[in-house]
């Protein structure tokens, strides 16, 4: 096994070109991801292995994620917590101003600077003729960081 230091956004995308991506609002795929070409046995049980390694970051990373909404957040009226991005400055004119929410931009500064944070991976070293017979449309950029070019 060998090990990989990536920031825990790195492990975010990494996920994704791993799992795959949907559209948070429609449901609507955004990208298939690697574990869903035709991969031989072995390659797919070793790409499983560091997805479900990546999986469990990107949960303990959403769980602190929820936390700082939770911190920063108000009850809405659907009984969910949220930051609104933008709030109404309320200046006695009619028309209320909207105005940058700085609840919002501090919980994005806080969440910014733990997306930033360094973890550390082990893995199965991946060789790029592992790869060799698999034709893709998509580009991995974070998981080109595990192959090991042969000389």
């Amino acid at each position: 096994m060998q090990k990989i230091s990536l920031k825990l956004l790195e492990i975010y995308n990494l996920d994704a070109e791993l799992n795959g991506l949907n559209n948070p609002q429609t449901g609507e795929k955004v990208f298939s991801g690697l574990l869903k070409e035709k991969l031989s046995l072995v390659l797919k049980y070793w790409l499983t292995d560091l997805a479900k390694r990546v999986s469990a970051e990107k949960a303990a990373v959403e769980e602190l994620k929820n936390e700082l909404i939770r911190k920063f957040g108000k009850p809405d009226d659907k009984g969910g917590i949220s930051i609104p991005l933008y709030i109404d400055l309320e200046d006695g004119s009619e028309v209320p101003k909207k105005v940058l929410n700085p609840d919002y931009q501090a919980f994005d500064q806080e969440f910014t600077q733990l997306m930033e944070t360094e973890k550390e991976l082990e893995y199965k070293p991946f060789e790029l003729s592992d790869f060799a017979g698999i034709e893709t449309a998509e580009n991995y950029v974070t998981f080109f960081k595990f192959i090991k070019a042969e000389d």
